[in-house]
């Protein structure tokens, strides 16, 4: 049923807090969780960029744009936007591409008309990224990344295919309240980065042991700073005398 497939689809907290590689049983192999580490070596606006594209949906059109997109899934239309020549497109292939060498460390990726394929350097195993296993693969990587709670960045999507140029501009409207931090072209995006200083100074941690974290690890333990914090502001306000204090 529906139901049970979407309780199937749910990712249990303790695996993702645990930092484990997750099963993705559709493609018969399991999903590397990212280190903050090893997200920095590919960048942060290229894994935001990567991670955005792979997460692309049709269900962000409205129902006037999607009545030529009917037929197609959401990995037909991310096979589409790949197959796009312009520069900006051939980027964010690139970005995907890397974002996916972070999931699948041990593969080589590799994208043909149908399908995304992840083979071993010894060509002995071929698994394959298609559009009856992607919905599953964006379920986890949402929940593996958490990243509707965090300050994001909207990215320069600037397809030439009509089909193309509908989903970005849902994409520049959906991300647009992330997007704050970038006031202009010139700025440095630090997303993560920031997180991880704040996550530092508020628990007296070091960086290198933050590093180490996953990105789920660290949402959730800035989430818990801030509600720490946000209790201690509270008691201290009530010790001197304030009124009409909502609980925090």
């Amino acid at each position: 049923t529906i139901r049970s497939h979407l309780i199937y689809m749910r990712l249990d907290r303790l695996l993702l807090l645990s930092g484990n590689d997750i099963p993705f049983p559709g493609a018969q192999l399991s999903i590397h969780h990212p280190t903050i580490q090893e997200i920095a070596w590919v960048g942060e606006e290229n894994f935001f960029s990567g991670y955005q594209t792979l997460n692309i949906s049709k269900n962000l059109l409205s129902e006037v744009d999607k009545v030529d997109l009917d037929k197609l899934t959401n990995f037909d239309i991310l096979i589409a936007i790949l197959g796009e020549h312009n520069a900006v497109m051939q980027k964010n292939r690139a970005c995907v591409i890397m974002v996916l060498g972070l999931l699948f460390p041990q593969y080589q990726v590799s994208v043909t008309r149908d399908a995304i394929e992840l083979q071993l350097e010894n060509g002995d195993e071929v698994h394959r990224l298609t559009k009856d296993n992607f919905d599953e693969f964006q379920s986890i990587i949402r929940q593996l990344f958490s990243l509707e709670e965090a300050d994001g960045i909207q990215q320069d999507f600037n397809p030439e295919g009509e089909m193309s140029r509908r989903i970005a501009e849902k994409l520049r409207q959906r991300h647009q309240k992330l997007a704050e931090m970038k006031q202009s072209d010139t700025d440095v995006i630090d997303v993560i980065g920031r997180y991880a200083s704040i996550l530092a100074v508020g628990s007296h941690l070091s960086l290198v042991d933050i590093f180490n974290y996953t990105l789920y690890q660290l949402l959730d333990q800035v989430k818990r700073l801030t509600l720490k914090t946000d209790y201690e502001i509270f008691i201290q306000a009530k010790m001197a005398g304030a009124k009409d204090l909502k609980d925090p």
